[in-house]
């Protein structure tokens, strides 16, 4: 388990990356190469390839102004429920790869740890739609991060944002930062609803996959579906956010802590700061704003 860092603090640039995208070599609708330049035009500085069980080819498909990273989703069963599949999104995982055979209790920390040795990382995936709760995955100790905000699954169940499944890992004392993904089948082609619609802002000097893993691992950025978060810190005792124009911004730690700033009607909040309470084990904030998208800091831990 990675130790957080501030991104707000850090010196680099923010770079935005889709970390969970299909394409016809599994259940998607395009192509690698015309996905990924529907995302480059949208403004996305990194993307993900994770088709199920499938893993790409990779020569030829990073440009300079968009980095591509390999990947795959994996679905090992559930130990706590009989019948469910688990839903795990494996970055730089590359075509070469292979799975060792391994008789286990737990397959999916088994191949989350032969994903690591290979030098990549794993995210678990949309835990609100699959049905997850928080003992459902709380053994998988080697994900590194998990998906808070999943667009595809928002647009065709209503379960896209996964928050109090992540917030109770964190209650529980596991470091695991957060992301926003689109999880796109369409490839963002014309009228699709399922692309560039929740993100990932990295924090890093320059886009390489391993300055995106180290990221990722740190807590070296936020997740956001709108909204931009433009500083968020504890200073001088107290723990403040900035950020674009805001229904309200909520800052809040655990079981019953947190604290609220309302815009009065007609009128937006783009700040808030409160007096860090000692007590609070870690501080994040979410910032909503007048349509309801929301964006993610991860946790400032005080223990």
């Amino acid at each position: 388990m990675a130790n957080f860092v501030n991104p707000f603090k850090l010196t680099g640039n923010w770079y935005r990356a889709n970390l969970h995208t299909h394409t016809n070599k599994s259940d998607g609708g395009l192509s690698p190469e015309d996905t990924i330049a529907n995302y480059r035009k949208a403004g996305y500085d990194i993307i993900a390839l994770t088709d199920h069980n499938y893993l790409h080819a990779m020569k030829g498909l990073t440009r300079k102004d968009m980095l591509v990273i390999s990947g795959a989703e994996i679905h090992p069963p559930v130990p706590t429920i009989k019948g469910r599949l688990n839903h795990i999104v494996c970055l730089n995982a590359h075509e070469s790869f292979r799975f060792k055979k391994v008789r286990t209790k737990n397959p999916a920390l088994t191949q989350i740890r032969q994903i690591q040795q290979a030098g990549g990382l794993c995210i678990q995936a949309h835990p609100f739609w699959t049905g997850l709760d928080y003992h459902d995955f709380k053994d998988l100790v080697d994900v590194s991060a998990v998906e808070v905000w999943n667009t595809i699954c928002d647009e065709g169940a209503g379960r896209g944002c996964s928050e109090n499944e992540w917030a109770y890992a964190l209650d529980n004392g596991w470091r695991l930062p957060a992301v926003a993904v689109d999880d796109s089948h369409s490839g963002g082609r014309d009228g699709a609803t399922d692309a560039f619609g929740g993100w990932t802002w990295l924090k890093m000097r320059t886009p390489t996959v391993a300055n995106v893993l180290k990221a990722i691992r740190t807590g070296a950025c936020y997740a956001t579906n709108g909204p931009k978060i433009h500083d968020f810190r504890i200073e001088d005792g107290r723990a403040k956010v900035r950020c674009s124009a805001a229904e309200h911004i909520t800052i809040k730690s655990g079981p019953g802590c947190g604290y609220r700033k309302r815009a009065k009607a007609g009128k937006s909040v783009a700040s808030y700061s409160i007096p860090a309470p000692k007590g609070w084990a870690y501080i994040r904030a979410v910032v909503t704003d007048a349509a309801g998208r929301c964006a993610w800091t991860n946790p400032i831990w005080q223990k």
